[in-house]
């Protein structure tokens, strides 16, 4: 439950009302206060003047508006806190320590590869770290290629040479690459008259 600033203020009033009204109870039974004293007050407020009827709704209306406030405020459900988005994986541990790497090192060497390929035109890359932490890192590519690419031997080829390239530069297991190919932009032939 999340109650924001004006929830805990209406909290507040409405807990004072309470609390005002659980006074008179206990000192009308212990007799600290006659049923003279109670009904004097509600007698002159209900005496049929339509303004002290008016104001007496009123507060009845706003006290019901507050109460039910406070319970849609209680009935949503707090979101989720998403747990931080891990920014390295580690490297190596050993007697001397360990050592980490960040996921925008080893994407930007994803980068570096996919480019170095001609046949690649364009390349977006997301590396995320594997489900089970520090067991290595997934790359997802989204590729754009020349049109005379031969696409089966370019995606095995490049899983394959990018999987062993950011082993053997950084020492990180790559448990997989998945490649998507995306349509070739068709270059714009102007329009004659």
């Amino acid at each position: 439950m999340k109650f924001t600033l004006f929830d805990k203020f209406l909290l507040v009033l409405l807990l004072l009302a309470a609390i005002a009204l659980s006074a008179l109870c206990i000192a009308t039974a212990m007799d600290f206060v006659s049923y003279d004293m109670i009904v004097a007050p509600i007698a002159v407020i209900t005496n049929g003047i339509i303004g002290n009827r008016l104001i007496l709704g009123a507060a009845g209306v706003v006290l019901l508006a507050i109460a039910l406030r406070l319970f849609v405020a209680m009935g949503k459900k707090r979101q989720p806190q998403m747990a931080p988005a891990p920014t390295s994986t580690l490297l190596l541990s050993n007697d001397n320590g360990t050592a980490y790497i960040t996921i925008a090192a080893i994407d930007s060497l994803v980068q570096r590869h996919c480019c170095a390929n001609g046949k690649i035109r364009e390349c977006e890359s997301l590396v995320a770290p594997a489900q089970e932490p520090n067991t290595g890192v997934c790359i997802k590519l989204r590729l754009s290629v020349t049109p005379e690419t031969v696409i089966p031997e370019l995606t095995a080829s490049l899983q394959q040479s990018l999987k062993e390239y950011i082993q053997g530069v950084c020492g990180v297991s790559v448990n997989s690459v998945d490649i998507l190919i995306l349509p070739m932009q068709q270059p714009r032939i102007p329009k004659t008259i």
